[in-house]
C-alpha cells in the first residue's frame, strides 16, 4: 500500500507540472493546466469583466448603479493566478489532482476604501431624499442671492462601506448579486441660511465689487457680473466651508476662445490656458480691490 501511494504521489507531481493545478475553476472559468499568462488572459476576459459590472444600490425609494472601476473595487486576476501557481505538495492535494474533478477558487478582491467612500458620497449627494444644500448664486447685475437648503434624508456613507464591501466579496464567492439597500438617516443641510447670508454679504460682494482683468500676452479678458451669473456659485465644501464653485463649461462659453492660441508656462513647459486656469486666477483676486490689484497676468511661454 505504501508503494502504491508513493507511486500515485509521484505520478501526480509529474502530471501536474503546469502553472495552474488541473481542475482549477475561478467563477466558472476553467484555467486548470494553463500557463500563467494564458490563465491571466482567460480570467481578464471573464472574471475581470464580471468584477466591473455595476452594483445595484437602493437608496430610499431610488435605485442607482455603483461603478466598481470608479469605486476602487476589482477582481485582481494577476494576484489570483499568482496565488494558484504556488503548487501544494500535500499528498492529499497531489493525489486528488490525478483523480480528476474540479476545485472552485474565488478571485482575489481589491478594495480601495477611500475611492469607495468618494464614489458613494458622490452618488449619495445626487440621491438625497429631499436633502438640498443651500448656495449663493449671482443675479445678472452681480447681486449675490441666497438659495436656502432643505432638510431631508441622506446615506450614512461610513456604515454603507462595510455593506458594499461584503456584497462585492459575495460576488467574488460566486453568490448572485442582490440589490444593496443602504440605510438613510435624517439630515440637515451643511450650512444654515444665516451662514449663507453672511457669505453673500462678504465673499459674494467681493466677487462682483469690480471687474477682474486677465491678461495673456496681448489677449485681455474681463470677469464681471455677467460671467458670475452664468458660471459661479458659492457652495459649502465637504467641511461646510462656503467656497467658490465654478461651472467650467459655462466659463469656457464665456471665454469664447479668447485664449485658445496663447501658450503659458506650466511646470517649466508650454501649455494651453484651460478654464480651470482662468477660474483659479479669478478666484485668487476676489479679495483684492482696485483695477491694479484685480489684474492677473499669465506667464506667457
Amino acid at each position: 500500500m505504501f508503494f502504491l501511494g508513493a507511486a500515485a504521489y509521484g505520478t501526480g507531481l509529474m502530471l501536474n507540472q503546469s502553472d495552474i493545478p488541473k481542475g482549477t475553476v475561478v467563477l466558472g472559468t476553467d484555467i486548470g493546466g494553463n500557463g500563467r499568462d494564458q490563465a491571466i488572459h482567460a480570467l481578464d476576459a471573464s472574471v475581470g469583466k464580471a468584477g466591473q459590472q455595476p452594483l445595484k444600490l437602493k437608496i430610499g425609494d431610488q435605485s442607482v448603479d455603483l461603478d466598481p472601476t470608479v469605486a476602487g473595487l476589482s477582481f485582481d486576476t494577476t494576484a489570483t493566478v499568482d496565488g494558484l501557481a504556488a503548487h501544494s505538495y500535500n499528498p492529499v492535494d497531489v493525489i486528488k489532482s490525478i483523480q480528476g474533478g474540479t476545485k472552485a477558487v474565488a478571485p482575489e478582491v481589491r478594495i480601495d476604501r477611500a475611492k469607495l467612500k468618494a464614489a458613494l458620497d458622490s452618488l449619495a449627494a445626487g440621491s438625497g431624499q429631499g436633502l438640498q444644500e443651500g448656495y449663493v448664486k449671482f443675479a445678472d447685475n452681480g447681486d449675490p442671492v441666497v438659495v436656502p437648503g432643505k432638510a431631508g434624508q441622506a446615506v450614512d456613507s461610513n456604515a454603507a462601506l462595510d455593506v458594499i464591501e461584503q456584497a462585492y466579496r459575495d460576488r467574488a464567492a460566486g453568490k448572485p448579486d442582490q440589490p444593496i439597500a443602504l440605510a438613510v438617516t435624517a439630515a440637515q443641510p451643511k450650512v444654515s441660511t444665516q451662514a449663507l447670508q453672511a457669505a453673500a454679504d462678504s465673499l459674494g460682494k467681493q466677487v462682483t465689487s469690480g471687474k477682474i482683468h486677465l491678461l495673456a500676452g496681448a489677449k485681455p479678458w474681463d470677469f464681471g457680473s455677467k460671467t458670475a451669473a452664468k458660471a459661479l456659485t458659492l457652495t459649502p465644501d465637504a467641511s461646510g466651508k462656503i467656497v467658490p464653485k465654478w461651472d467650467l463649461d459655462a466659463l469656457n462659453s464665456q471665454l469664447n476662445g479668447v485664449f485658445d492660441k496663447v501658450k503659458v508656462k506650466k511646470n517649466g513647459q508650454s501649455a494651453a490656458i484651460t478654464p480651470q486656469d482662468v477660474a483659479d486666477a479669478v478666484s485668487s483676486l476676489f479679495d483684492k480691490t482696485g483695477d491694479k490689484d484685480r489684474t492677473y497676468k499669465f506667464p506667457v511661454a
